[in-house]
């Protein structure tokens, strides 16, 4: 089967690559001076319209991408869903989220923000890994639970969930732990990622979650 996944999805698995491969490059460049500058000047508009409420809903909002509240969503599909392939296809996704977040980190070595309005991670910031994860994580959840309901359900549950994923993207922002090109470098490799995991689940896994 693994063969078969690897030939179904060497497309997406050949843009991720290249993403993370330009992502390093352009780094290296002057192109990189200049996104710099765009997200100071992000910086700047955000910290000029801080507000303690925001920050207190933006707070709340980013636990969302952490590892906890997807890590609670897993263990409460693995206790109430009986099909254990929802737990072990959530749980796969989210793993393989998290490993294009981990590699791009330590090959890209971004250092994060100086200041921030929470305790600033150890870890290299770019991509933002809220955001990636986020997308992937809730995009796979929202197929997994509305693969066999109607279309009005599937387009209220898809715009929640995406809807909540920009939000925790947008939350690293404000809160100061991301620059604004490391949610859009998030986002731009979720794409792939998330097709592809969607992609190995519907033709692989379509028939056992009925």
């Amino acid at each position: 089967m693994i063969k078969k996944i690897l030939k179904e999805n060497y497309l997406y698995l050949i843009i991720i690559i290249l993403l993370i491969i330009t992502f390093l490059i352009i780094k290296n460049t002057n192109i990189y001076n200049k996104i710099v500058d765009i997200d100071y000047t992000v910086i700047e508009f955000i910290g000029n319209h801080v507000d303690k409420r925001l920050t207190a809903v933006f707070n709340f909002l980013t636990n969302f991408g952490d590892w906890y509240i997807p890590t609670i969503i897993i263990v409460c599909i693995l206790l109430f869903i009986k099909n254990k392939w929802y737990f072990t296809l959530i749980t796969g996704s989210y793993t393989i989220s998290g490993l294009v977040v981990l590699i791009s980190k330590l090959l890209v070595r971004r250092p994060r923000p100086l200041v921030a309005l929470i305790d600033i991670p150890k870890s290299y910031s770019f991509p933002s890994g809220h955001t990636l994860t986020s997308i992937l994580f809730y995009m796979v959840l929202w197929y997994l639970l509305t693969k066999n309901t109607n279309r009005f359900n599937k387009a209220v549950f898809f715009s929640l969930f995406i809807l909540l994923a920009i939000l925790v993207g947008f939350s690293r922002i404000y809160l100061g732990v991301h620059f604004f090109s490391d949610v859009i470098g998030g986002l731009i490799l979720s794409i792939p990622c998330t097709l592809m995991c969607l992609n190995i689940i519907n033709k692989n896994f379509g028939e056992k979650l009925k």
